[in-house]
């Protein structure tokens, strides 16, 4: 029987025929969303992020969230910065609204509130107005691949994927995603294992480009840190993939103080651990806060779970940047081996999990007081060179002149 435009579509026609069920949206649409410009401004790139990156760069704190932006606008190139809030998709939706989203994000991954929202006129027609679009987040990431799947979108999309798919994602969502992207949208990855694992799961080649951060922000303090009862180490960041319970676990009364910068919720069950609330999206801490707290660190711990993700990778290039030898887990997400060297730009010291092997590094550091400091000034030296703002955006700079010859 055919399916009468105005019938509900079903749970169990959605989970038992994705692909029927996503094309049937555009068939759906009124003919007024499915409006597209002509666009005339071709070569016009066009940057959609979250929103309060621009002010946190306004207020003089580091670029690499932008990832490369400002990079290649000053490198000549037509880039526009989009916000959210600029196409009203900082707006949550009402009980219903928030119940159907997380319905269909659970079954398909798909978040229908930013999609039908992306799927105004007025948002389609800006949108559309551009040649490339590049996009950070799943949710705009999966928003846009759809829109241009269905053919709604004209743009070429450049999604820089964090987190799209894990170990743990369903092979149903795995599946849509593989429909979805297709060959109509440009996936990157910001690690090497990440772009392999993408690959296979979505039946695509995804590439890898390097994430790099600001180094005329962060940078080293001409004061050194030295073990003494002011010394302390440091542990930052608010990723779910971040395993503070074994750092804690890890740490002895007669360690250095350890404090954590984060907003999870975590066991503080030793005198010489503190928490301290960060989080740069309500800017809790400022960029130069942090900044002073990783200058003035003995080192830093960053300990983290078994992830595919490069989970952890600005932090420990913050630091990294700022003269910091950074203990990090030896987890596969870890974004580029060769240039992060155990004993030489960082120690790695796994696997996720593993207390006796994290205390083993901390205890390195705190005995050796000259080993922080050789391995804080090679991790500035490789930063500077290979892991820089500059050679993110040098990297998206190429993959924009593919996309648009």
């Amino acid at each position: 029987m055919r399916r009468c435009s105005h019938e509900p579509v079903s749970q169990n026609w959605f989970t038992s025929r994705p692909f029927e069920c996503l094309a049937s949206i555009n068939q759906l649409m009124p003919p007024i969303l499915k409006s597209r410009v002509k666009s005339n401004t071709r070569g016009k790139i066009a940057y959609l992020l979250k929103g309060g990156r621009r002010q946190r760069v306004d207020q003089g704190g580091p670029t690499e969230f932008l990832y490369g932006c400002l990079q290649l606008q000053k490198a000549g190139h037509d880039v526009t910065l989009i916000e959210d809030k600029e196409l009203s998709l900082d707006i949550g939706p009402g009980f219903i609204w928030r119940a159907i989203n997380h319905l269909s994000f659970v079954l398909s991954g798909i978040p229908l509130w930013t999609l039908f929202r992306l799927m105004s006129r007025c948002n389609l027609n800006r949108l559309n107005a551009f040649e490339i679009i590049v996009v950070t987040t799943t949710t705009f990431g999966v928003c846009l691949g759809l829109l241009r799947r269905l053919g709604m979108l004209r743009a070429k999309v450049l999604f820089i994927a964090m987190g799209l798919v894990e170990k743990s994602t369903p092979k149903r969502i795995v599946v849509v995603y593989r429909w979805l992207f297709g060959n109509d949208t440009t996936v990157l990855a910001l690690s090497n294992a990440d772009a392999n694992w993408l690959t296979a799961k979505l039946g695509k080649q995804v590439s890898s480009i390097p994430f790099g951060v600001d180094t005329s922000f962060w940078y080293p303090s001409s004061s050194v840190a030295s073990v003494g009862t002011d010394g302390y180490v440091l542990s930052m960041g608010n990723d779910l993939n971040r395993d503070y319970h074994t750092l804690i676990d890890c740490w002895k009364e007669n360690y250095p103080q350890l404090r954590i910068i984060t907003r999870l919720n975590i066991p503080l069950h030793s005198n010489n651990v503190i928490r301290i609330v960060g989080d740069w999206h309500q800017q809790e801490l400022s960029d130069k806060e942090i900044r002073r707290l990783i200058q003035n660190a003995l080192f830093v711990v960053l300990p983290l779970k078994n992830t595919i993700q490069p989970s952890g990778q600005s932090a420990c290039l913050q630091a990294m940047a700022c003269g910091k030898a950074v203990i990090i887990t030896d987890f596969p997400g870890l974004w580029n081996r060769e240039l992060l060297r155990t004993g030489d730009t960082c120690i790695i010291a796994g696997p996720p999990g593993g207390v006796t092997e994290l205390q083993l590094a901390v205890e390195r550091l705190i005995v050796d007081v000259s080993l922080p400091m050789t391995i804080g000034t090679n991790a500035r030296r490789v930063v500077e060179s290979s892991l820089g703002v500059g050679d993110m955006a040098r990297a998206i700079a190429s993959e924009l002149d593919r996309l648009a010859s």
